[in-house]
């Protein structure tokens, strides 16, 4: 276990969830996620943990990355998870740890919903070439994302598309359900 994966399985066991590694035979055979996570020896979800390293470039002008990577990384945990869970039968969480000072949450938001959420609550549909390009359906496969910052405040991103594993995560996470306000794109 990296210390990536054991910071988010230090987290998740705040809410009493403990995370179990896939084991050597069965990461043999296929592509696994990092964990399968339980609570009171009951299977709840899978999990993923990518980590956001800090972006050492120095060398002028370029592209902000952090899109791209973070598109990059939902559809390698998209893998991961269809090779244990093909039929969504559970819950897929994938947790981002992230050591970026200029990368936030809101980056995600933006590929996750194609849009930059504008002060006063208004949307520019600026990055819909992320949202509704290479992963277009696969976000949809992930039903939590965790956002770790390891520098300031975390947060959570539901999908709320998969009702039944909507209410599951968030009874994993003690959080109402009702008090999830949708981000509509």
């Amino acid at each position: 276990m990296n210390d990536t994966e054991e910071f988010v399985a230090n987290e998740l066991s705040k809410h009493g969830l403990i995370c179990q590694r896939f084991s050597k035979s069965e990461i043999k055979k296929r592509k696994t996620p990092d964990y399968r996570v339980y609570r009171n020896n009951q299977f709840e979800f899978y999990c993923e943990v990518k980590e956001i390293k800090k972006d050492e470039w120095t060398q002028g002008l370029r592209n902000y990355p952090i899109f791209n990577r973070l598109t990059d990384d939902i559809h390698a945990a998209v893998k991961q998870f269809d090779a244990v869970n093909p039929d969504n039968d559970a819950p897929n969480v994938l947790a981002f740890v992230n050591n970026d000072h200029m990368c936030g949450s809101l980056a995600l938001v933006g590929v996750l919903t194609g849009c930059l959420l504008l002060e006063g609550g208004g949307m520019a549909e600026i990055y819909q070439k992320y949202s509704n390009g290479r992963i277009k359906t696969e976000k949809d496969r992930i039903h939590l994302y965790l956002w770790y910052d390891t520098f300031k405040a975390n947060k959570v991103l539901f999908n709320q598309k998969n009702d039944i594993h909507f209410k599951r995560l968030c009874n994993c996470f003690n959080i109402d359900p009702d008090s999830i306000k949708p981000i509509n794109a």
